[in-house]
């Protein structure tokens, strides 16, 4: 069974002259990229990508560069190659399902055999969106207070205010309450000194009197001579 590989490398050499990935793996709608390495001496060489049939490549489905290093683009395929590293690399972009398939990347060569390795492109459906989170609707504007913190600030306000308004209260009724009780002081202060006025007028006539009745009963009690 060795001698199969010997006689394909003698009836068509350099067929391994290209290696690529095996496989390549894509999202819907994104892009992929294939990168297929060659040997030396083949850097000259115009290098293609091609969708394959059985074993050769469809005639309309074949995207060769014209042997430079300069890309080449159609449409949603691009091909660049790499003379230095002697890579190739060809990216797919805005992948559909029918990109799926199997597809040669290789060397050029008129009236020789074309190096060249297969590539199976898988497309993988698009990434889920992450479930997002229910978000709770905010409510609509009303009159009401605003947020807590305002509303602790207000009721110390409230607060502070209702107990300046209790001691502005406070104060009237105590300067309120002061004349009601200075009124009846005012009233019984003139009446005491009255009554002590009459009182002192009152003993001082009685003096006056008793004085006067007094020579009069000495005179009286006198015996007539």
């Amino acid at each position: 069974m060795r001698i199969v590989p010997v006689l394909v490398w003698i009836l068509f050499p350099g067929c391994w002259a290209v290696t690529g990935p095996g496989t390549a793996h894509g999202r819907l709608g994104g892009s992929v990229s294939v990168r297929c390495r060659y040997g030396a001496g083949y850097a000259a060489y115009p290098k293609f990508w091609c969708r394959r049939k059985v074993v050769l490549c469809f005639n309309h489905l074949i995207f060769e560069t014209t042997g430079s290093e300069a890309e080449e683009r159609w449409g949603r395929v691009s091909i660049r190659d790499n003379h230095t590293q002697r890579v190739i690399t060809v990216t797919l972009e805005n992948l559909t399902l029918a990109d799926a398939g199997t597809y040669l990347c290789g060397v050029a060569r008129i009236g020789l055999p074309n190096p060249r390795d297969s590539v199976e492109v898988i497309i993988s459906p698009a990434a889920a969106p992450s479930p997002s989170i229910p978000t709770e609707k905010a409510p609509p504007p009303t009159d009401q207070p605003a947020a807590p913190a305002f509303t602790r600030i207000s009721t110390g306000s409230h607060v502070s205010s209702s107990s300046r308004n209790s001691s502005l209260d406070s104060n009237d009724i105590q300067a309120q309450s002061q004349p009601n009780i200075l009124y009846p002081l005012f009233l019984i202060i003139p009446v005491f000194l009255c009554i002590v006025c009459t009182g002192i007028w009152v003993s001082v006539q009685y003096r006056r009197n008793s004085r006067e009745m007094v020579p009069n009963r000495h005179a009286e009690e006198l015996p007539l001579s």
